[in-house]
């Protein structure tokens, strides 16, 4: 059987220190049949200097460059437009994949499609998570649907919004830096928003389940995430783009009377992953006695034993939380 074309894709901005990594754990993939397209958003440091030595060698290898800068969102929607592969795995500029992770994502998508008959899935992994600065291990981010029962459509939407904590299925991480995909899949589901320069990921997987998605995963580390500084990677702009995020789709949450309960979620998940414990229940009690439904779901939940508050916090990878 002919293997697929594998479009992996790279972005790049102000990473001169660490895309050499990134880049070279593309080389390494097991996966004969790929591409490596770079996109660097206008960086202002050595990055192009250090792209233009690594493709000198390497002719598998594509690379474009933003003349402005447009962030994380325009960066990927540059390489969904100039993609050739059937399907498109994203690298992070400052992370590392292990050389089996293509085949390992490719053969779970494979298996889904054909029992569920179903196109339209998108593919995570679980990763390690290591801080800046942080010599040590660091810890396991589990991802979204990383094992039976995966959770589809409208459901995941609800639960990026806090609002659902059905313990029917496997919840977890989402995360563009371990997802992969067919490119029709991103195609027909919309390119990345470009007014987020955080949770654009969130948005597009609200979209996707409003589409009937599938979100599975490969119950495996494919991915070292090393977290790295800057002002967009801050708690504080991701609190305001998770705020962005919710007014975007104001109209479905205020059809379920979910609106202000979810913007006060944002914040006790916010609060929660800075720390402050006392903060994050406050708001997460704010959260129950603005909606009825919201508070009949929490409580349905705890009953069931689990903790929502730490759960959805963890599940969430840009507050910094000791489960990233």
């Amino acid at each position: 059987m002919s293997l697929p074309l594998i479009t992996i894709g790279v972005t790049c901005f102000n990473a001169a220190d660490t895309i050499g990594r990134a880049v070279a754990s593309a080389f390494r993939q097991d996966w004969p049949n790929k591409e490596i397209l770079v996109v660097d958003d206008a960086s202002k440091d050595a990055s192009w200097a250090v792209l233009e030595s690594l493709a000198h060698d390497h002719p598998e290898m594509r690379l474009i460059r933003h003349q402005t800068n447009t962030g994380l969102s325009g960066a990927l929607n540059t390489i969904m437009r100039e993609a050739r592969g059937e399907f498109v795995a994203l690298f992070d500029d400052d992370d590392e994949s292990v050389p089996e992770r293509l085949k390992a994502q490719w053969r779970r998508i494979a298996s889904y499609e054909k029992a569920k008959q179903c196109k339209l899935i998108l593919c995570y992994s679980n990763r390690n998570v290591v801080k800046s600065g942080n010599s040590g291990p660091g810890w396991v981010a589990r991802a979204i649907g990383r094992e039976a029962p995966e959770p589809c459509g409208i459901a995941v939407a609800d639960y990026i919004f806090g609002s659902v904590w059905d313990r029917g299925v496997v919840w977890g991480m989402f995360g563009s830096c371990t997802l992969m995909a067919r490119r029709e899949t991103f195609l027909s589901i919309g390119l990345f928003d470009e007014k987020f320069r955080r949770c654009a990921e969130w948005d597009l997987a609200i979209r996707a389940a409003f589409r009937g998605a599938y979100f599975i995963a490969v119950d495996q580390p494919l991915v070292t995430q090393y977290k790295t500084d800057g002002v967009d990677k801050s708690a504080r702009m991701s609190l305001q783009y998770a705020l962005c995020l919710r007014e975007k789709y104001k109209s479905y949450l205020r059809d379920r009377g979910l609106y202000r309960a979810s913007r006060a979620m944002a914040r006790a998940q916010f609060h929660g992953g800075m720390g402050r414990t006392w903060a994050s229940r406050a708001y997460a009690l704010i959260a129950c006695s603005l909606s009825p439904t919201f508070f009949w779901r929490k409580l349905v939940s705890r009953m069931g034993g689990q903790s929502e508050i730490g759960a959805l916090a963890a599940s969430r990878g840009d507050f910094h939380l000791p489960s990233d």
